[in-house]
């Protein structure tokens, strides 16, 4: 039988976990990490955008889906450093750096990137559409 000792947070191993993606073009794997659900609350949240029914005046809040992935994939990229000068000035993205990811990866590559966070994170990949769906509504 369980205790409540084994769910103290000094005997349960939250360091996240990490695992490397290696894509064909690039000689060394990018690095990512596994996300808490603290973590991805705030990203979704700050994904989330009100919006003013102009006819009624109410006020509304919406999850922008693109968003939510690109800062999803942005939190979690470890290595390369999205935020590094000289990766960014090389591509060509200054301060963007879901838009340096977008540049350096192509759209197959981008999506298995995405899928390989959401593993690691412990979403079931059939459970992401119910969570889009959740997070619209």
């Amino acid at each position: 039988m369980a205790s409540v000792n084994d769910f103290l947070m000094e005997n349960v191993n939250s360091e996240p976990e990490l695992r490397e993606v290696a894509f064909k073009r690039f000689k060394a794997p990018f690095k990512i990490k596994s996300l808490t659900a603290e973590e991805n609350s705030q990203l979704q949240k700050n994904a989330t955008r009100k919006i003013r029914d102009k006819r009624t005046r109410q006020i509304t809040t919406e999850v922008d889906q693109d968003k939510y992935v690109d800062l999803l994939i942005e939190a979690s990229v470890v290595e390369p450093d999205l935020h590094d000068e000289k990766l960014q000035k090389n591509w060509g993205v200054i301060a963007d750096a879901s838009g340096l990811l977008k540049k350096m990866l192509l759209a197959g590559e981008y999506a298995e990137l995405a899928n390989q966070i959401q593993d690691l994170s412990g979403f079931d990949i059939e459970d992401i559409d119910d969570l889009k769906d959740e997070v619209k509504n």
